[in-house]
């Protein structure tokens, strides 16, 4: 079976690899192999996104300082799901990089793609032999704290743009049949509301504003004054960007703080039923995406590992290896939170039984903290040195991704 990560198709590579899609603006690829020697994550975009800059050490002897979306700041992290692991001192790494500039014409190297030298064996793990399927939780990155959302609520607003692919306004009806239905079958054993809050204008970022926002012109986040366009995979169907507190020395470690959803309208033929404006293309049901994105800005990750950071499932056993896919049990591939999807698929649209589980775990009733509020954004610092890592995600920087991304094929044939 052909497989994308949550972000597309079966069988349309031509889709998945449209002009541009997956490209910042500037100049060629460039593979880079050496040694990274620091690395260090700082506030961009006013304030509203973290970026980590590291420096390799060529092996012709040269250093140059490549830059990803991610990192850890005084505190504060945040996440792209899906997206390379953020480099941290002491890897060894090849990486291919792209040249960008902000709006005022500075360049930057930006990864696309990483191969870490030490990464883990991939074995697959056995099976639990419990009743309930396993799920994961997404963590911090430098502190591995698990994430979850403070209050017992989590407001999401949709960009009033919507997305021209549907007809009328049947993008915003079926997003919030997706919200509905994730408060339906949660609700009686979790204290998690999911709230919606109307159609906005605006950014990724963090701001206090949970955004659904398709992106029809280019899958990039676009470029500001001090930041370049940072384009995403295009095989990914969509990609969550999650804010948390990254502080060992907080009572909050590891509470939500922002959480946006980009939709990838580029690559994908957004549909709701089987119906879109732009046929001929991987049709990404909205129902089943959107499903699976919400999981993410709820706290759960992927049910296998496809690179990366290894987390492990609530069982502690490490994430299965989503290759091979006949290898794997149902619990894996049958669930809302599985890396994969087909085109035009739904079956995600009903989260199983191991995604409820996951949010009522997270969330259980009896610890209900009896009020809805915003998060409280804490105050933002200068920059923040990355950890160095030592053979396990705790006290790493990582941009992980969670989005639904690619035909397996493709992703293989990227990385001879």
């Amino acid at each position: 079976m052909s497989r994308i990560l949550l972000a597309a198709a079966t069988a349309l590579a031509a889709a998945l690899g449209s002009p541009g899609s997956a490209r910042a603006s500037g100049d060629s690829d460039q593979m880079l192999t050496g040694d990274v020697v620091s690395a260090q994550s700082r506030w961009v975009r006013g304030g509203t996104a973290i970026v980590t800059d590291s420096v390799m050490r060529l092996d012709d002897g040269r250093e140059v300082t490549v830059r990803q979306l991610g990192g850890s700041v005084d505190g504060i992290g945040m996440i792209a799901i899906p997206s390379p692991a953020v480099l941290a001192a002491g890897d060894r790494v090849s990486a291919e990089v792209v040249i960008a500039r902000d709006l005022s014409g500075r360049e930057s190297r930006l990864v696309q793609h990483l191969w870490m030298s030490s990464a883990p064996d991939g074995g697959v793990s056995g099976a639990t032999g419990g009743t309930l399927m396993p799920f994961v939780r997404t963590v911090a990155s430098r502190t591995h704290a698990p994430l979850a959302w403070e209050a017992n609520c989590a407001t999401i607003s949709f960009h009033s743009d919507g997305t021209t692919h549907v007809d009328g306004d049947g993008e915003f009806a079926e997003m919030e049949a997706v919200i509905n239905h994730w408060n339906d079958v949660i609700a009686d054993c979790s204290y998690l509301d999911l709230k919606i809050d109307g159609r906005k204008q605006g950014e990724v970022g963090l701001d206090g504003t949970n955004l659904v926002i398709y992106r029809e012109d280019r899958w990039c986040r676009p470029a500001s004054g001090d930041d370049p366009e940072e384009c995403y995979d295009p095989s990914a169907a969509g990609l969550t960007t999650l804010f948390f507190i990254d502080d060992n020395d907080s009572d909050r470690n590891g509470a939500i703080l922002d959480a946006d959803v980009e939709l990838n309208a580029v690559d994908f033929a957004i549909a709701r039923d089987g119906v879109t404006n732009r046929p001929g293309r991987c049709l990404s049901e909205i129902s089943n995406t959107f499903t699976h994105e919400v999981g993410h800005l709820m706290g759960l990750d992927h049910t296998c590992w496809a690179g990366g950071d290894r987390l492990e499932d609530d069982q502690g056993n490490p994430q299965e290896n989503c290759d091979p896919v006949d290898a794997l049990p149902t619990s894996v591939t049958e669930a809302t939170m599985y890396n994969f999807q087909d085109c035009g698929e739904t079956k995600k649209s009903t989260p199983e039984a191991d995604d409820i589980s996951g949010i009522c775990s997270v969330y259980p009733t009896a610890a209900d903290p009896g009020s809805c509020f915003s998060p409280k954004l804490e105050d933002k610092g200068c920059c923040a040195v990355a950890g160095s890592r030592s053979g396990s995600p705790t006290g790493t920087l990582s941009v992980l991704a969670l989005a639904f991304a690619a035909l397996l094929a493709l992703r293989r044939k990227k990385k001879k």
